[in-house]
């Protein structure tokens, strides 16, 4: 039987829980502040915000590199020489890191490493990545082929969409322009965000107090897409409160998604992006 190890990048925020359960192993990502370069996940979330409110510049993202992969495919063998590697890239139109690990692939025996672009990030890409898991663990015999080709059936159904608290991050980092900016806080505009083809893209937009936007936000996505209420996910970046998250578990529910499972924390490199208190969801479309 052949041992399958699933690798992603740092940035698909996969929970430690679903980590140590498949055994999946993780590519660092990377974060600059300042003149210092860390390794994403080493520090709270919160620092970057921090950051961001001292020096009024954004926390710079940066991909995994060739070598970073390589460290992490030289262990797997290590522990499994005969294992066969399935990568699952953070978006590859978003950062360097799928190509960084397809330059890493090429110095290990070929057929060995097989990468597939997940087309998302965070919550979505943690979705594939859990669902791939489940996959392999319940078709012991499985091909190389037949798990890319589940990981490219399943990424054109995941739908993921976020809400923005704020907009100053996303304006910062140029993906707002002014104009924009100022007329979503004129008019107490909040846009979302979903995920298409790899690419962040702006979506519905929304006017009124932030609870008022996350309710329309939960009720369109369901209208909009016919998803298997038992794939759902909620979650966000820092400080969403209590109460928001109670109200999000409850509005899923009456959309028949009982079981969200527990909330889902986004990571540095989207949050940096998004800001403090976004909300996000995900759900698999049926087939």
């Amino acid at each position: 039987m052949t041992k399958y190890i699933i690798t992603t990048e740092s940035g698909s925020d996969l929970k430690q829980d679903v980590i140590d359960r498949y055994d999946v192993r993780i590519v660092p990502m990377h974060v600059t502040m300042g003149d210092k370069t860390y390794i994403d996940g080493s520090f709270p979330v919160t620092k970057a915000f921090d950051y961001y409110n001292e020096s009024g510049q954004l926390p710079k993202t940066s991909g995994s590199t060739p070598q970073d992969n390589t460290e992490v495919f030289q262990q797997i063998f290590a522990d499994y020489p005969d294992a066969q590697i399935i990568h699952i890239g953070y978006s590859a139109v978003t950062t360097v890191s799928f190509n960084a690990a397809h330059i890493a692939s090429e110095e290990f025996e070929a057929g060995k490493i097989h990468l597939v672009d997940s087309k998302n990030v965070t919550l979505g890409l943690a979705t594939i990545v859990e669902e791939t898991a489940k996959y392999i663990k319940s078709n012991p015999a499985v091909t190389p082929a037949e798990i890319i080709a589940f990981v490219e059936d399943i990424r054109e159904r995941v739908r993921f969409i976020f809400l923005p608290k704020t907009l100053v991050y996303l304006h910062a980092g140029g993906r707002v322009s002014n104009m924009a900016f100022h007329g979503a806080n004129l008019l107490n505009l909040h846009p979302t965000i979903k995920v298409e083809d790899g690419y962040l893209k702006s979506d519905k937009k929304y006017r009124g107090s932030f609870e008022r936007c996350l309710k329309k936000t939960i009720d369109d996505f369901f209208k909009r897409y016919n998803i298997a209420p038992e794939t759902v996910r909620v979650g966000g970046s820092p400080g969403v409160t209590t109460e928001l998250k109670d109200l999000a578990y409850s509005l899923v529910a009456e959309h028949g998604a009982t079981n969200p499972g527990a909330w889902f924390d986004t990571g540095t490199v989207i949050s940096s992006h998004g800001g403090p208190e976004a909300f996000g969801m995900v759900g698999i479309e049926r087939p």
